[in-house]
């Protein structure tokens, strides 16, 4: 049996694209409310020109964009030292979202993700940037960190900075941004740092 994805649950995962002296890229990033949105720090590092969103499922470099008011990248993030921990970034946008974009809250408790996890990104798959979900498996909570690693063969260059949702009891949670993949010997896993504990800044 085939469950068909209803994507208007996840029109808040969004296309960011970053302009640089070097050129333009992509990556994802996630809106908590009508006009701001979450995504990676090292996506947002560096010499940037110009920062646009898109709100479409496939990324269209003559599309409607929202431009970027500012942004700002978590005080406690240093990417030399660490890609994942405190790998968070926070925009604010000119204008409002449109009014149809579903917002979820972020997770209280994240030492209980009991239920199906989903990350959403715009990573490179063949030659188009599109919206894709897949469902990553719980590997491993690192609470001094405040990483979620997840078992996460499908992450492409662009799903950083994108969500991770958990649905549980027919409830929908925000409790992570994808970071970063790395390989062991068991495989791909990613690192994604944990909302809840950025509460305090990601509403500041």
């Amino acid at each position: 049996m085939t469950t068909l994805i209803d994507w208007n649950n996840f029109n808040s995962s969004l296309l960011i694209e970053v302009t640089r002296p070097t050129g333009v890229f992509t990556s994802t990033g996630v809106a908590i409310n009508k006009n701001t949105v979450l995504t990676a720090a090292h996506c947002l590092e560096g010499e940037i020109l110009k920062i646009r969103i898109s709100t479409e499922a496939v990324y269209d470099k003559q599309g409607h964009f929202y431009e970027v008011e500012s942004f700002n990248l978590h005080p406690d993030y240093d990417g030399k030292k660490s890609n994942y921990r405190c790998d968070l970034a926070k925009i604010k946008l000119k204008g409002e979202l449109p009014a149809e974009t579903k917002f979820y809250p972020i997770i209280k408790n994240d030492s209980d993700l009991t239920g199906t996890l989903m990350r959403l990104g715009f990573g490179a798959r063949g030659k188009d940037n599109v919206r894709t979900l897949v469902n990553p498996e719980f590997k491993n909570l690192r609470s001094v960190e405040k990483v979620l690693e997840l078992n996460d063969k499908y992450s492409y260059s662009g799903d950083s900075g994108g969500p991770v949702f958990l649905q549980n009891k027919g409830q929908m949670y925000l409790v992570a941004i994808h970071s970063t993949l790395s390989h062991g010997p068991k495989g791909k896993y990613s690192f994604n740092p944990l909302l809840s504990s950025h509460r305090e800044w990601i509403s500041a």
